[in-house]
C-alpha cells in the first residue's frame, strides 16, 4: 500500500468541503454526499461549523484509491479557508505530500488562496490546481489561469479542454486528444526531455507524462485540471492526477521519528495528537529515540514505582493497555487499536502524556527539551492583537472554566490565556474577533454553568512622533538640599515600535540599570494612557553628584519618569491594527455595502465585477472600526455576501486611531 498526505487547501467559499465530501462518496466511504447547507458533511462535525457553514478546524480522512498504476490509501485533509484559522494550516506543512489548491471559476485568485500558495511554494510542497464551479461558469476560467501565472511567475499547465461532444476531457485519461503544444508546455520543464520529444517525433511518447510526475513534485510544473465538486466533474480525474505526481520527500528534521499535525481531545480517551512518522521502525524504539535526550520520567532518578532507575528492563516496562513503552501509545485512527510499528507516511493517533511536548507543526519533543532552529523553520504567525476578558458568574467555578480554556488551547494553540492576578479576571487572546466567538461558544457548549466577558479588545499603542527632543532632566528634594544629578539626553524615534536605550558616555552599571529601568517603566502609560513605543534615549551625559548614591538613583528615577513623561502630551499619536478586507457581493448590494463600509472610515482599495453580477471589492480600514462587520455583511446581503479580513499589527502596518 502506498501512503499519500494530500492536503485541500482554498479561500473561503471556493468548495473545499464540498470536494471532500464528494471524494468520501466516490471512493465509496460514505453513501451519500451531504451538503454545507444541511449541516451534514463528514468534515463540519462541530455545532459551530455546522450554525456558520464554515470549517473551523482541519479535518482528517482516510480515502483508499486505486489508480492503474497502483493502489493507493489518501490520507486526505481538508482545512479552514478563514484567515482566523491559518495556523492550522501551516501546521500541516511540514508533514504535506501533495496539495490541491482550489480556484473558483469565474474570478481571479482570491487572497486565502495567494496567500497559501506562497506558503505551499515555500515549503517546497507540490500543487495541483483545481478550477471549480465549472458547471455554473462554464468556460469562463481565462481570467483565473491570468491571474494564477501572474503569482506564480511562470505560466501553470492547463491539462483539461471541453471535448468535442461536450463534458470536459483530461489529459492523464485521454492524452491523444490533446496537442502536441500541450505536450510541449509540459515538457518546456526539462530543455533534454523536450529535445528528445522533438527527435522521436512519436506522438505516444512517456516523455510528456513522465515529466509531468517529476516536474510537479520539483515545483517546475503547475498542472490545472477543472470541473465541478458538486456534480463530480473531474474529481476522479483529479485524484488520479495528484497520485501521479510526485510527492514531497518529507524528511527526518530532527531526532524526532514524529510530526505534529494537530491536536484533539476525545471524551473517552482524552487528548491526543495525529501525527506523521517520517520513518519506519518499533514504537518502542521510537520513544526510546524520543527520551534519549530528553527529560526522562520522574528525573529524580526514581521510575514510576519509585525503586531506582538503574533497572534498564523496570524502565521499559511495558504498559498493559499499550503496545508500545510505558508513555507512549500510538494507534490507528481507522481501527482504534494500538499498534507495535510506525509506517513511514502513515497517520496515527499519539496519546499525550506528561514527558512529551505535542506542539502542532512540530517533531514530537521531549518535555523541556528547546526546539532547534531546524524545527523552528515554519515559525508560527505572530499573536492576534485581539482579546476578552472573562469570568465566571459563580468564582467557585472558576476552576471549571478554566479546565474548558485549557482544552480549547490545546486543540488550538491560535489561542492564548492569561491570568489577571490583580482582579482574579482570565484573558483570553485568539487571532481575530471571529476566532474568539467561536471559542467562547465552544467552551460555554453543554452547560448550564455561566461565563460573563467583555467585548472584543484590541490592542492600541502610543507611537512616538518623527522627531528628536533634547532634554535635561533633574529632581530635587528634601528642600533642595539633595539633587538626581542633570541627565542630558535626546528622545529620538525609532524605525520600529521598539525602545532602546543608547549610552554615549560611560556610567557606573547601577546607573545604568536604574535609567534603563525609570525609562522602561515611564513608557507603560503615555497620554493616552497606552504603551509608548517606537523611541530611544540617547544618553549624552551625566555627572552623579557626591552623598548617598542609593537616595542620588531614587532620585534620577524619579527625574527620569518625570522628565520623559512631559514629552508625551504633544509628541505621541494613537496607533491599532488594520484590517485589509475583500468582499464578495451581489452588485445590487454593492451600494448598502460601501455605504457601511464608508461610515466605518474604510479605504476602498479597487473594485471590479466578476461573472454572473457578483462584485469583489478590496479595502482597509483600522480593527476597531470593523467590529461586527462580518455580521453586519450577512444582513446586509441576506446571508449570501462573503468577506475576508486579515488583521496585523506591526510596524510597516497599523492604523492611526482618532485620538
Amino acid at each position: 500500500m502506498i501512503y499519500r498526505t494530500v492536503g485541500i487547501f482554498a479561500h473561503i467559499d471556493s468548495g473545499k468541503t464540498t470536494l471532500t465530501e464528494r471524494i468520501l462518496f466516490e471512493a465509496g466511504k460514505i453513501s451519500a454526499i451531504g451538503t454545507i447547507e444541511d449541516g451534514n458533511t463528514e468534515s463540519d462535525q462541530l455545532q459551530e461549523e455546522i450554525e456558520r457553514g464554515i470549517s473551523i478546524r482541519t479535518s482528517f480522512h482516510v480515502v483508499p484509491w486505486t489508480t492503474t498504476f497502483g493502489s493507493f490509501e489518501i490520507q486526505l485533509i481538508d482545512t479552514p479557508g478563514h484567515i482566523d484559522f491559518r495556523n492550522q494550516v501551516t501546521d500541516l506543512l511540514p508533514a504535506m505530500e501533495t496539495a490541491i489548491v482550489i480556484l473558483e471559476a469565474g474570478t481571479v485568485v482570491q487572497s486565502q488562496a495567494r496567500l497559501v500558495i506562497e506558503e505551499l511554494r515555500k515549503a517546497n510542497v507540490p500543487i495541483v490546481f483545481f478550477i471549480n464551479k465549472l458547471d455554473r461558469f462554464g468556460e469562463e476560467y481565462l481570467d483565473t489561469l491570468v491571474s494564477l501565472e501572474e503569482i506564480l511567475l511562470v505560466p501553470p499547465v492547463s491539462l483539461f479542454q471541453k471535448g468535442k461532444t461536450g463534458g470536459w476531457e483530461y489529459y492523464l485519461e485521454n492524452e491523444q486528444v490533446f496537442s502536441k503544444t500541450t505536450k510541449e508546455e509540459i515538457l518546456a520543464s526539462d530543455e533534454e526531455s523536450l529535445l528528445n520529444f522533438w527527435k522521436e517525433e512519436n506522438e505516444s511518447s512517456f516523455l510528456p507524462r513522465k515529466t509531468l510526475q517529476t516536474g510537479t513534485k520539483e515545483g517546475k510544473i503547475y498542472p490545472v485540471y477543472g470541473g465541478s465538486a458538486k456534480t463530480g466533474e473531474g474529481v476522479k480525474e483529479l485524484l488520479n492526477l495528484v497520485l501521479w505526481t510526485g510527492p514531497k520527500e518529507t524528511d527526518l528534521v530532527s531526532k524526532s521519528p514524529l510530526l505534529v499535525l494537530s491536536r484533539r481531545t476525545d471524551p473517552q480517551i482524552g487528548r491526543y495528537a495525529v501525527v506523521y512518522p517520517t520513518v519506519s521502525m518499533p514504537v518502542k524504539k521510537a520513544f526510546q529515540i524520543l527520551t534519549k535526550s530528553g527529560k526522562k520520567p520522574n528525573d529524580s532518578g526514581k521510575n514510576k514505582n519509585g525503586h531506582s532507575n538503574e533497572n534498564k528492563d523496570q524502565e521499559e516496562k511495558t504498559d498493559p493497555n499499550s503496545n508500545g513503552i510505558l508513555g507512549l501509545t500510538f494507534f490507528s485512527p481507522e481501527t482504534g487499536e494500538a499498534q507495535d510499528m510506525l509506517i513511514k507516511g502513515k497517520l496515527g493517533y499519539l496519546l499525550a502524556n506528561e514527558i512529551l511536548d505535542m506542539e502542532p507543526g512540530k517533531p514530537v519533543s521531549p518535555v523541556g527539551l528547546a526546539s532547534s532552529e531546524t524545527e523552528r523553520k515554519f515559525n508560527e504567525p505572530a499573536l492576534s492583537p485581539f482579546s476578552v476578558v472573562l469570568e465566571p458568574e459563580n468564582s467557585s467555578e472558576k476552576e471549571f472554566w478554566l479546565c474548558r480554556l485549557n482544552e480549547l488551547v490545546w486543540e488550538d494553540p491560535g489561542y492564548r490565556l492569561e491570568l489577571k492576578e490583580e482582579t482574579g479576571q482570565i484573558a483570553l487572546f485568539g487571532r481575530g474577533e471571529l476566532h474568539l466567538e467561536i471559542g467562547i461558544r465552544r467552551i460555554s457548549e453543554k452547560t448550564e454553568k455561566k461565563l460573563s466577558f467583555s467585548s472584543i479588545n484590541i490592542a492600541k499603542l502610543e507611537l512616538f512622533k518623527k522627531m528628536s527632543h533634547k532634554v535635561a532632566l533633574e529632581h530635587r528634594a528634601f528642600e533642595d538640599q539633595k539633587s538626581s544629578g542633570a541627565l542630558i539626553a535626546v528622545l529620538e524615534d525609532t524605525a520600529d515600535f521598539s525602545k532602546h536605550i543608547a549610552f554615549e558616555v560611560s556610567l557606573p552599571e547601577e546607573v545604568k540599570h536604574s535609567i534603563e529601568t525609570s525609562f522602561m517603566e515611564a513608557c507603560l502609560h503615555g497620554f493616552y494612557g497606552e504603551e509608548v513605543c517606537g523611541l530611544k534615549l540617547r544618553v549624552l551625559s551625566y555627572e552623579m553628584p557626591p552623598g548617598d548614591s542609593q537616595t542620588t538613583l531614587t532620585l534620577l528615577k524619579v527625574a527620569i519618569l518625570a522628565g520623559v513623561k512631559e514629552c508625551f502630551p504633544s509628541n505621541t499619536y494613537l496607533v491599532g491594527p488594520l484590517t485589509e478586507i475583500e468582499v464578495m457581493v451581489d452588485a445590487d448590494h454593492l451600494g448598502v455595502v460601501l455605504s457601511d463600509l464608508s461610515r466605518r472610515n474604510a479605504k476602498v482599495v479597487s473594485i471590479f465585477e466578476a461573472v454572473a453580477g457578483k462584485s469583489h471589492l478590496k479595502a482597509n480600514a483600522s480593527a476597531e472600526n470593523l467590529l461586527g462587520f462580518s455580521g453586519a455583511l450577512r444582513n446586509m446581503t441576506k446571508g449570501i455576501g462573503i468577506s475576508w479580513e486579515r488583521t496585523a499589527f506591526t510596524s510597516e502596518f497599523y492604523a492611526v486611531l482618532k485620538e
